[in-house]
């Protein structure tokens, strides 16, 4: 883990509410860049950590999301942070995200078929309520998804 990335990480989050004392922060939960919640990060239950069978790899669900990312009908791929607890807990911990948000205009079937393939529990269109300060618009003929691992 890269302690250096991950106070970063964490300072950024400040800006949001989160602190050692209000971990989930307060409002809106911020959406991060795949390179803001990836890079750095060997935490397998950042992200998934009830996936039903074995874990995938923090950096195998990377892997795929910047896939996903580098298609040509999507135009983003965000992490909702939701948690920092462990994180100022432990220097093992990573911040937590429950969800990614896409914009694309990939049809649902496609996007049902992303869920698959990162192990995620269910997948709801438009954006998480209330909507962070940096969500993104769906441009024309786009739509907002999220795939959720609660």
């Amino acid at each position: 883990m890269d302690l250096q990335r991950r106070a970063a990480l964490l300072q950024q989050l400040e800006g949001h509410g989160f602190s050692a004392a209000h971990p989930r922060g307060s409002g809106a939960r911020p959406l991060l860049s795949l390179a803001e919640f990836f890079e750095g990060n060997d935490d397998d239950r950042s992200l998934g950590p009830q996936i039903s069978g074995p874990h995938p790899g923090i950096q195998v669900l990377h892997a795929r999301l910047r896939d996903i990312a580098a298609r040509a009908d999507v135009s983003h791929v965000l992490v909702e942070a939701a948690d920092a607890e462990w994180a100022y807990d432990s220097d093992d911990e990573w911040v937590v995200a429950e969800r990614v948000v896409i914009v694309t205009s990939a049809p649902a079937e496609i996007v049902a078929e992303w869920r698959r393939e990162l192990g995620a529990a269910g997948q709801v269109k438009g954006l998480p309520q209330p909507p962070a300060a940096n969500a993104p618009a769906a441009g024309e003929e786009q739509a907002i998804w999220q795939l959720v691992w609660t």
